[in-house]
């Protein structure tokens, strides 16, 4: 069976450091995965060249068949890979409503009609209406990622990328935030997700990926990765993994 996102051989060096060491990967449609390892493991670079914010020094990604590491981030949306990052990233002199239309334009066959009834629909979703005039500005650090969310909702993604969706989110937003991951990952998308946080890694996640300096070393069930010692020595060091 065909992978839908493969990655081959991938490597990227920044000048005299290497982030990626030639690493191999795939993801099966539909699939929700954990991108766990410490910090300057490798994690927001490998995202970075899924998504075309990176170029790969050696390698390749391919989406259902198609080579796509080099094309841009605009490119990449229209192909229906969707990204957020760690730092919240939204336009804060647009309403909330018109931060949504931009990422309507990924599709050149919707009006201006059809994409503000698709906007407030996913504003309904995240129960973000109330605020749609508001500009974005005004927006708590949550109601922020939110909004993030929904932009990258408005692409109808095959590939979701997320960057520490959580960071600095209260728990019940939090909560909310997993109800509309597991939603999303239902119907039917491929959502790659690096966290910090534990618990909503090993809570919401099948399959969890660690790397550790630029390398995979360790790939499966979220129970057999927790346990593996090479996991705990990334994290804890040898003396605390013993």
């Amino acid at each position: 069976m065909q992978a839908q996102l493969d990655i081959s051989n991938l490597s990227k060096n920044f000048g005299g450091l290497q982030a990626l060491k030639g690493i191999d990967l795939s993801f099966q449609k539909g699939e929700l995965v954990g991108l766990i390892g410490p910090n300057g493991s490798g994690k927001t670079t490998l995202l970075n060249i899924i998504g075309g914010y990176y170029d790969a020094s050696g390698g390749a990604v391919t989406l259902e068949g198609r080579k796509i590491d080099g094309l841009s981030p605009s490119t990449l949306a229209r192909l229906g890979i969707g990204r957020s990052f760690q730092m919240t990233k939204v336009f804060k002199r647009l309403t909330v409503l018109e931060n949504m239309l931009v990422g309507a334009l990924a599709d050149w066959g919707l009006t201006r009609k059809a994409a503000e009834d698709k906007a407030r629909g996913v504003l309904d979703k995240l129960k973000l209406t109330r605020l749609a005039d508001s500009p974005a500005s005004s927006l708590s650090g949550g109601q922020a990622k939110l909004l993030e969310f929904g932009r990258v909702m408005m692409l109808d993604p095959k590939i979701v990328l997320l960057d520490e969706p959580f960071g600095g989110v209260h728990p019940e937003l939090k909560r909310f935030m997993y109800e509309k991951i597991t939603e999303w990952n239902d119907a039917g998308a491929t959502i790659i997700l690096i966290s910090h946080d534990m618990g909503s890694i090993f809570g919401l996640c099948r399959r969890v990926v660690t790397l550790s300096y630029g390398d995979i070393i360790a790939d499966g069930d979220p129970e057999t990765v927790r346990n593996d010692p090479a996991v705990l020595e990334a994290y804890l060091g040898d003396h605390h993994a013993a």
